[in-house]
């Protein structure tokens, strides 16, 4: 069969090896990548070093007072060193000081002194001032400051990424053979350049221009925030070198600007100029005390890093050292810490702390409380909800959010609507997360409708369940569009909640939502790239971006932001501002289908047994550049089960391991499941190479793998089936044909019986379970073996197997298929207290049996089912109806058919064919309210509803009325040649 690939293991390793994981965090061990050791440096060590007390053994003085040498120098860094620069060595740094205590006498000299020793790459070096006020003196550019020298950067030392070559090539209409090649991203690159220049250059003027107060320069700090990452830094670079030059003291707000420019390093960075900060108030600068703001970045710079428990030791450190009073601000983010971390006993602990020191919480406090304790017992956040209300503190939407959260996490249906329309009654506005919440929650819903998971437990008919999936529908639809009146934007998870919806309810309405999900994202993304032009055209101010930021209004008269783009503008705005932390602090923000979108629809137009439709999303997908995953393979199995396209299966399949998708047995089992359904004895082939495993895959079968080859033993397909036209007349030939039978039935069993044995080998781990003998069960219901099919049951009970109701059941087809009367044994069995109880499959498949009998223990049986408290369904009255039929019941049949209408059961057109078959040997004029109420519930006549009637002389003559009345009007395309003619013959 070649259904695995010989060399596929070796592709697969030759891919992984190809494969590299960079982490600038670690270097290579002296032994080498091969040694498999590594060893840790830079932040770690740093962090070491501060707990002790100074910088780590093995790294450089340089790398462990980059900001503590830089904040604490008396003289400006060169000009290739910002702020944060390499320091020099003990000598030059002592030339450098004396020169300045010397009134600057000789600045050129030990400037170039200074240079050429913390310039080891350059031999000659311009002679510049170190004096900011002397005519040589320069400030340090950007340039100087390349990031592969940024004192800034998180590891000291960050490699630039080489920019891909994009090149236009041209062709002249004389000279079609000479074609000229122009370089676009030098042109890139230089326009790049200059606009760094011109703002380096508007920096200088800046700086050159503030007042020399500390406070002009903390000014000018605070304002370096509302620039971009690169840009802030260096201008703040450029404030404290113009400060140290002209000797104005860095105070404590200096150093809290400094750290809120900072938080995008990490806490390593930020804890080292709170080291240097200490160190200068240890010195007896009084003014450099750290204040509540200070120990509020670190632990912001903490949150940023999950520094978690260094968060906390700063929190100690703030209270039992400087004595400062922590707020509730504070007091929120350590929570918030608790929350991430689950830590309920660390949050407890907080909570009672902020009542002893007397600091009120607000509603993000019980926020923050009810999130960490959101798994807790339901009555738990119950009380602290009433306890917010208590304390007059008015709960705000993250509040509903997190207690609705919790509703879902407990199925608390009910509940969670009734938050719904209380926070709306408190005049607050659902936003995108309230709404995905309920969304979810009726896809869940579902599952208590059909009786899934844990609401298995619930009996429900087939018209009840597709009453309440109608339901579902219509009232996650009507919530959708309820965001659209009140202009929330959905994101993607909006989409996929809602789509998930309508698949397991098999609502077309899914298709209509999804090309209205595509033509979102288009919009959104035609948006994306208007306002790139902007921001890259330059159109876009700061003050501008700070609307965009607040919500405040419209941008440019409204020329860019509206009603429907402002939204997605003013997010993706955020994104290029602020960077990556943006996306993950922002909660669901954009609209693009993903994998689960795709995987949605296929389940969708599986579950309506459209498998061309399922094969168009997964090209479209594809074509979308969204690579298909183990799961997405699995349901495109399930499609082809739809029309035992076992063909497409295995391309399938193939397909995945050509993509490299991990084939696990969950894949090979969705794949062999195609072939046991279409009873193709190819899946032996199949397991047989799994068994050999050429492309040491380690893929070993499951217990459902082998339930699954028992099964295709079932539906094992026999060489020559004869046609209807071809069936045997005489005595002789149909012996034969039964003899042919038996031994194709003796042929299955011996396969399954095989497959069981090595099951339950001892080589084999595995072992039967309840599945394996329901599936052989089914293989002796085909081969009408009611002896082995007892033997299974004792043999089930004998490994103490406890059979199931779908055990019963399966055993009681068997008996059906040998027309056993004794079926009533198993019954009687079922119902004793310690066996499961019947449900509607085991009564409908007595009421079967007895009916076509007609044995007068069917209205017995009816009887059992609605005093056991089980809903009837269309079928039960269809096989009551059928069973009237054939004794020519009016009396009882009508009776049945009004219990169908009083249950709210829609009738099919089974129920209507069995009244036609009541009424049509009197030629009763209820044939012709039958007629009626066909068309009124739109249910079409088939052939058995015309042959029926035909068969019956006053049943025909009726039929002619009913064509005169124009009751056959609406269904005269159903109406076949014989009925047909039958009709228009004269009476």
């Amino acid at each position: 069969m070649n259904l695995f690939p010989r060399k596929l293991k070796e592709k697969v390793l030759s891919s992984q090896n190809r494969l590299e994981v960079l982490d600038r965090g670690f270097e290579p061990s002296p032994g080498g990548p091969a040694s498999g050791r590594t060893r840790k440096v830079g932040h770690e060590a740093q962090r070491r070093a501060y707990k002790a007390g100074g910088p780590a053994a093995g790294i450089s003085s340089a790398q462990a007072n980059t900001i503590s040498g830089a904040l604490a120098s008396d003289a400006p860094p060169s000009t290739g060193a910002g702020m944060m620069g390499t320091q020099p060595n003990a000598s030059n740094s002592n030339s450098i000081n004396n020169n300045n205590n010397n009134n600057n006498n000789n600045n050129n000299n030990n400037s170039n002194n200074y240079n050429n020793n913390n310039t080891n790459a350059t031999t000659t070096t311009t002679a510049t001032s170190a004096d900011p006020n002397s005519p040589g003196y320069v400030v340090p550019s950007p340039r100087d400051m390349s990031p592969t020298r940024s004192p800034w950067s998180r590891h000291g030392s960050v490699a630039q990424k080489k920019q891909p070559s994009v090149f236009l090539t041209t062709v002249k209409k004389d000279q079609p053979l000479v074609r000229q090649k122009k370089d676009l991203t030098r042109q890139k690159v230089g326009q790049e350049r200059k606009t760094r220049d011109r703002t380096a250059r508007e920096d200088n003027d800046v700086v050159e221009e503030c007042p020399h107060t500390v406070g002009s320069f903390n000014a000018l700090l605070r304002n370096a925030l509302k620039k971009p990452k690169e840009e802030r830094r260096q201008l703040a670079v450029r404030v404290i070198c113009k400060m140290r030059a002209i000797g104005i003291p860095l105070d404590k707000h200096t150093f809290n600007n400094l750290l809120a420019l900072m938080l995008d390093a990490g806490e390593e960075e930020c804890l080292l100029i709170y080291q240097q900060m200490k160190d200068d108030t240890a010195k007896g600068n009084s003014s450099l005390r750290p204040d509540l703001q200070t120990f509020q970045y670190l632990i912001r710079a903490c949150e940023r890093s999950n520094a978690f428990d260094r968060a906390f030791e700063l929190f100690a450190e703030m209270k039992t050292v400087y004595g400062i009073q922590p707020d509730v601000n504070m007091c929120n983010a350590l929570l918030g810490f608790c929350v991430l971390r689950r830590d309920e006993q660390q949050a407890s602990q907080l909570f009672e702390e902020m009542k002893e020191r007397k600091v009120a919480p607000n509603v993000h406090t019980y926020n923050c409380l009810m999130n960490v304790f959101s798994e807790s017992p339901a009555d738990l956040l119950a009380q602290m909800f009433e306890d917010m209300i208590k304390q007059r503190i008015q709960p705000n939407l993250r509040t509903y959010n997190t207690l609705m959260r919790a509703c879902q996490r407990f199925n608390d249906y009910d509940k969670a609507f009734k938050l719904f329309e209380e926070l709306k009654a408190e005049g607050l506005q659902p936003d995108v997360t309230t709404y995905n919440i309920l969304i979810d929650m009726c896809r869940e819903r579902l599952d208590f409708v059909l009786g899934k998971k844990q609401a298995a437990a619930n009996r429900r008919n087939k018209e009840q369940q597709e009453s309440g999936m109608r339901a579902i529908a219509v009232l996650s639809l009507s919530l959708f569009n309820e965001m659209d009146e009140h202009d929330i934007r959905p994101n993607t998870f909006t989409y996929n909640a809602l789509m998930g919806v309508l698949a397991r309810c098999a609502d077309l309405r899914i298709f209509t939502v999804f090309r209205a999900m595509k033509e979102d994202a288009k919009e959104e993304e035609e948006d994306r790239g208007r306002l790139q032009e902007l921001l890259e055209a330059g159109d876009l101010a700061d003050s501008e971006g700070a609307l965009m930021l607040a919500g405040l209004g419209d941008v440019r008269n409204g020329e860019i932001l509206d009603d429907k783009s402002g939204a997605a503008l003013r997010g993706h705005y955020q994104r290029l501002l602020v960077g990556d932390e943006y996306i993950t602090r922002q909660s669901a923000f954009g609209v693009k289908p993903d994998i689960t979108t795709y995987q949605t629809l296929i389940y969708a137009a599986e579950r309506m047994g459209k498998a061309s439709a399922a094969y168009e999303v997964f090209n479209e997908m594809k074509a979308a550049g969204i690579a298909p995953d183990n799961k997405t393979y699995i349901m495109l199995m399930s499609v082809c089960v739809l029309n035992k396209e076992t063909g497409r299966a295995l391309e399938f399949f193939r397909e995945a391991i050509r993509n490299r998708v991990p084939p696990d047995v969950a894949l090979f089992n969705a794949f062999i499941n195609v072939l046991a359904e279409a009873g193709d004895e190819v899946i032996f082939e199949a397991f047989r190479e799994l068994e050999e495993d050429p492309a040491h895959l380690s893929i070993k079968p499951s217990q459902e793998t082998y339930n699954i080859l028992i099964k295709a033993c079932a539906n094992l397909r026999r060489d020559g089936v004869i046609t209807g036209d071809e069936l045997p007349t005489n005595e002789d030939d149909m012996r034969t044909m039964e003899d042919l039978h038996e031994k194709h039935n003796a042929k299955r069993f011996a396969k399954a019986t095989a497959i069981f044995q090595q099951m339950c080998a001892q080589t084999c781990p595995l072992e039967p379970a309840v599945e394996t003998y329901n599936a052989l069960l089914e293989v002796c219901r085909i081969s009408k073996d009611l002896k082995r099919a007892r033997e299974l049951l004792a043999d089930m009970k004998a490994r103490d197997l406890s059979p199931t109701i779908a055990t019963y059941n399966k055993l009681l087809t068997v008996f059906v298929a040998c027309d056993d009367t004794a079926i009533t044994e198993v019954f009687t069995v079922l119902k004793t207290s310690h066996n499961p109880a019947p449900n509607l499959d085991t009564y409908t498949i007595l009421l079967q049996f007895y009916a076509s009998r007609g044995d007068t223990t069917v209205l017995t049986i009816f009887d059992d089912l609605k005093k056991a408290g089980v809903e009837p369904d269309a079928r039960v009255y269809n096989i009551m109806l059928q069973y009237c039929a054939d004794l020519r019941d009016k009396r009882k049949s009508l009776k049945f058919f009004e219990e169908l209408k009083l249950r709210d059961i829609s009738a099919d057109i089974d129920t209507y064919n069995a009244l036609m078959a009541v009424f049509a040997e009197s030629g009763d004029d209820l044939i012709f309210k039958v007629f009626e109420e066909m068309i009124e519930n739109n249910i079409t006549p088939d052939k058995t509803t015309f042959s029926t009637l035909i068969k019956q002389k006053r049943g025909l003559d009726c039929l002619r009325k009913a064509g005169e009345k124009g009751l056959l009007d609406p269904h005269k395309d159903e109406i076949d040649a014989e009925a047909a003619a039958a009709i228009a013959a004269p009476s």
